[in-house]
């Protein structure tokens, strides 16, 4: 359960992250390092586990791999383009000639939102396992009827939510590193835009889940 706890508090943090907009900057750095540091602690909690996945090495495993490399990568773009950026807590660490790169720049705005689409298909890898702690932890292994059409509108919810802010974030723009600071998104209050980043994470958490399941179907 502490491992359950600790994927939860690195997801709300992810989104608070991205939602940098409503925060003060030196408060965006903190978050950021804590992140980084509880992401280190993800890491080496599950390491034995993601060895295993070189072991007998089947489609979906090393989908599985390439999608937790990916993940790795993603998070060392933000650290290392975060610290160039960076105004108060790694202020003299790098040149001014890195501090000012508009590549540097646009790389920070946009790996957030490629680790947002890896961070839903890592969930929609391991979907059952996920919901079934969850409904543990809530008390609830057996869902009764009005729980599960709760739950589906939740997440149906959700989901619009995040298909709304796909488009007006200008999501793909960001990744493609097109120059952008606010977008009709930014615009909303902050609960809206933090509820448009965690449901843009359940669209590809569901999709990986109905997908992979198919295709790598044993």
């Amino acid at each position: 359960m502490k491992n359950f706890f600790i994927d939860v508090v690195l997801l709300a943090l992810f989104v608070s992250e991205l939602s940098f907009y409503y925060m003060p900057k030196v408060l965006h750095e903190i978050l950021g390092v804590i992140m980084l540091i509880l992401a280190i602690f993800h890491v080496a909690i599950n390491f034995r586990r993601f060895t295993s996945t070189f072991k007998d090495i089947s489609p979906k495993k090393f989908f599985a791999i390439e999608i937790n490399l990916a993940l790795i990568i993603a998070m060392a773009i933000i650290l290392f383009t975060g610290v160039c950026m960076s105004n108060y807590l790694f202020p003299d660490v790098v040149g001014s000639s890195l501090r000012r790169s508009v590549t540097i720049q646009n790389l920070h705005k946009s790996a957030p939102y490629i680790m947002l689409i890896l961070i839903g298909v890592h969930i929609g890898l391991h979907w059952r396992e996920l919901r079934g702690r969850l409904l543990n932890l809530l008390k609830l292994e057996n869902l009764s009827r009005s729980w599960k059409i709760f739950y589906r509108a939740v997440t149906l919810t959700l989901m619009i939510f995040g298909a709304t802010g796909l488009f007006l974030n200008r999501v793909l723009d960001r990744i493609l590193m097109k120059h952008i600071f606010a977008t009709p998104a930014t615009d909303l209050p902050a609960p809206v835009f933090m509820l448009m980043i965690a449901g843009g994470i359940m669209i590809f958490a569901l999709v990986t889940r109905v997908v992979v399941g198919k295709i790598f179907r044993r």
